[in-house]
């Protein structure tokens, strides 16, 4: 009996471990810089070494002078060549549910610093997520929520114009639990446009609120005026787990005449040849007031005049949470805005104590073809040269990395090309077969040795392979010679044994497979010929 015990209560902890996420992430990088400090809101920030291999750091010669900007906007990573730089996190798991933050800090846009206030793409797994530009001099940040497809995060700047250098300042990604934001079908991801506690007059973010979402501060005006009570406020069932100070502030209007609230709904990203775009919003109500039983607080939610929501009704001591997903025209932009409206039998104006606004994205991408991602980090983990090159090989879309060609497909792209030609390339080649569809391979002018693979001959579609200017040696696979689509090119390999060669010393020739196979067509033509005339 005792063991039956054990046994399910092994059981019963297996699935326990079963249900908490495998891996969870609060990781704040400080781009530019190699060291890491403790922020007064003890967060940790650690520099990216571990994260990015190329561009270069720089000092931000106008934040070492404000004693008011945050010391990880002190530095920033540049990146003045490639088209594509990209950070790869491997902290994270496939299919977590992450909150992703990039920040971005000019300093002065009217120095020589950053003269040419530069305008660039920023990206991540692949998917677009947004152009970052224009002159602001104080820092600012873009957030995503979504449910990661790969086994590591990627977090792309990209280069849009050819005079514009990107950068970045700092970057955080944290896991968040189960169960958040998960109303939204996971294939999307959520850009955040606003998050606000209403009431407070002060940012709030952590310690307050673990994951370290910035509740950005609206104390009120003329119009709205703010109520606290900061009693406990019981915020643990909540599907999205809002931080309780930010459940102990609201605001209400001060026109008893006007009793509602109009909340304007901010701008958002152009998402293609839409002429609308979908938001998820999340309202969060707590009534602060201990009313009496002559008094009455419930309104509904208007959509640009449109009622949207049955009655709602804040309860004391606890809070509710109010999402729904509303579309929105482009051409209803300047005016759109949500209205708490009290009816008829309600004795008290509205409140509201927070809102987050998202605008769902288009759907998140597949990434590249994943055994052809897997070959690519073969020929990665053999040759060094290669191994500042992270994020997704082929997209977005226009953003491939520079020594491959990608087949124009935004959904599960493959490698059509490897223009790997004076790369520095030593040694032998691994076994990159696995990139199937492959039409041109080009490792001309490099110092790539040993005998050519066989496996180069297998691939159905290639029809143009550049081996010239290596140090490759012994015979020529047959599976290339044969092969009267292809063209072979192998001068520069003085090692190296042609088809029509009986020593494979000093040799520097240069031809097609097609030509190959043609002239030994001829010479074996030429044999038959001889021994059928021998033979009369």
């Amino acid at each position: 009996m005792a063991n039956i015990v054990v046994v399910l209560l092994q059981m019963l902890l297996g699935l326990k471990v079963l249900s908490i996420p495998t891996l969870a992430v609060f990781l704040s990088i400080d781009c530019g810089s190699s060291d890491s400090f403790t922020a007064a809101n003890n967060i940790t920030w650690v520099g990216d070494d571990l994260y990015i291999k190329g561009g270069e750091s720089q000092t931000v010669q106008s934040a070492d002078n404000s004693s008011s900007v945050a010391r990880q906007y002190t530095t920033r990573r540049v990146f003045p060549t490639r088209k594509k730089n990209c950070y790869s996190i491997g902290d994270v798991g496939k299919g977590e549910r992450v909150f992703l933050r990039a920040y971005f800090y000019y300093g002065s846009c009217n120095n020589n610093e950053t003269s040419s206030s530069p305008t660039f793409d920023l990206q991540f797994d692949g998917n677009h997520w947004t152009s970052v530009g224009g002159c602001i001099t104080d820092p600012f940040y873009y957030e995503v929520i979504y449910l990661t497809k790969f086994d590591a995060v990627s977090l792309c700047v990209a280069q849009t114009d050819p005079d514009h250098i990107p950068f970045i300042s700092a970057i955080q990604v944290i896991s968040l639990d189960v169960g958040m934001y998960s109303k939204v079908d996971s294939t999307y991801p959520l850009f955040m446009r606003r998050r606000a506690n209403y009431g407070g007059d002060k940012f709030v973010r952590y310690p307050d609120d673990k994951f370290d979402r910035i509740w950005r501060a609206f104390p009120g005006n003329s119009d709205l005026v703010a109520i606290k009570n900061y009693s406990q406020v019981i915020v643990a069932d909540l599907p999205n787990k809002p931080p309780e100070s930010v459940l102990q502030t609201a605001i209400k209007s001060s026109n008893l005449s006007a009793p509602g609230i109009g909340i304007l709904i901010p701008s958002w990203f152009y998402v293609g040849d839409k002429d609308e775009i979908t938001l998820y919003t999340i309202f969060y109500f707590s009534e602060l007031e201990q009313l009496n039983s002559s008094e009455q607080r419930s309104f509904t939610l208007y959509l640009n005049k449109i009622n949207i929501s049955d009655p709602i009704t804040p309860p004391y001591g606890t809070a509710l949470e109010f999402d729904l997903t509303t579309n929105v025209s482009y051409a209803d932009q300047e005016n759109a805005r949500y209205r708490l409206i009290p009816p008829s039998g309600s004795t008290l104006p509205s409140i509201v104590n927070a809102m987050e606004i998202f605008q769902i994205g288009h759907i998140l991408t597949d990434g590249t073809n994943d055994n052809h991602v897997k070959a690519l980090s073969v020929l990665q983990k053999a040759f060094v040269q290669l191994q500042s090159w992270s994020g997704d090989p082929c997209l977005p879309n226009g953003f491939p990395w520079e020594w491959v060609e990608c087949t124009n497909d935004s959904v599960t792209p493959q490698i059509m090309s490897l223009n790997l030609s004076n790369y520095g390339l030593q040694g032998s080649l691994p076994d990159f077969s696995a990139l199937d569809t492959l039409q041109m391979i080009d490792l001309s002018n490099n110092n790539l040795s040993g005998e050519i693979p066989s496996f180069l001959g297998n691939f159905p579609s290639l029809n143009m392979l550049n081996l010239a200017n290596n140090s490759f040696g012994g015979l020529i696979p047959s599976s290339l010679t044969n092969n009267c689509n292809l063209k072979l090119v192998y001068s520069g390999n003085p090692n190296l044994c042609a088809p029509n060669q009986s020593s494979c010393v000093n040799n520097g020739t240069s031809i097609s497979s097609a030509s190959t196979s043609k002239n030994l067509g001829t010479t074996i033509g030429i044999v038959i010929l001889v021994l059928v005339l021998v033979s009369f």
